[in-house]
């Protein structure tokens, strides 16, 4: 299938490593031009060097930024676009991992989990109009719409909100031909990841995980970017204002 991403212009928020960068990694080859970020300056720049190197000519542009704070995300998004030369499409895949319920945790998870990403649409707007339109896609969680066991925390609070959001997002700019969805994933499993740490450090636990997955497994970092290419391609023209549940059954619930 031609996802219609050749000449496309993406960011991803969050594009260093682990499921943003895999996205990334996707997007170059089926012909976008991205931009991405991360808070560490060298691994955004290793990054960046890897997603020139996956394909001729793909212009890629990556640059630091603490999404935590203010300034620094509105100021990399206009960068990227500028760079770019125009947006397609934004993909906000960072997250502060509030999984306490510390001041600390819900302060962290409501300025990288919500807030970047309302600031990176306040930017991103006006680009993706101009262009006729483009897509939005938030990286949320199943923690928004299910409990873990886990003691309260700031985590899945902030991707439930953030799907609130997208909903009006999509409900307001629609008309204008700009999208957005939210990807929502179980557990998942890339080298350097949490729960390559948990496989490591709590075999046991990690193996009750996998058995509970209708699918015998984890999902991977590839098979979660190809769930997010698709729905921020034009492929995926007619998914908007939608929650996506990519957990290979994890949740058994229906939403």
């Amino acid at each position: 299938m031609d996802l219609g991403l050749k000449g496309k212009r993406a960011i991803v928020l969050g594009g260093s490593r682990g499921i943003g960068f895999y996205t990334a990694s996707l997007l170059v080859q089926e012909g976008a031009d991205v931009a991405i970020c991360a808070r560490g300056a060298d691994g955004v720049r290793e990054a960046g060097s890897t997603l020139v190197a996956l394909r001729t000519g793909a212009r890629v542009f990556a640059e630091s930024a603490d999404l935590g704070d203010a300034a620094s995300t509105r100021a990399f998004v206009q960068k990227a676009i500028g760079s770019l030369s125009g947006l397609d499409i934004l993909i906000h895949n960072a997250s502060g991992f509030g999984n306490d319920n510390s001041e600390e945790s819900w302060a962290r998870s409501f300025q990288v989990d919500l807030m970047a990403g309302v600031r990176a649409v306040d930017e991103a707007l006006p680009a993706l109009k101009a262009n006729g339109g483009g897509s939005i896609v938030f990286v949320g969680s199943m923690a928004s719409k299910y409990y873990f066991g886990r003691p309260p925390s700031a985590y899945g609070a902030a991707k439930a909100a953030m799907r609130t959001y997208a909903n009006e997002l999509a409900q307001t700019y629609g008309k204008e031909g700009v999208r957005a969805n939210v990807i929502s994933p179980g557990a998942v499993w890339f080298p350097g990841g949490s729960w390559d740490k948990q496989k490591q450090n709590n075999p046991k636990f990690y193996a009750a995980v996998e058995r509970a997955i209708p699918l015998g497994r984890l999902g991977t970092g590839e098979e979660l970017a190809r769930i997010i290419v698709f729905t921020a391609s034009p492929a995926g023209l007619w998914l908007n204002s939608t929650h996506l549940a990519a957990d290979g059954g994890q949740v058994a619930a229906v939403d």
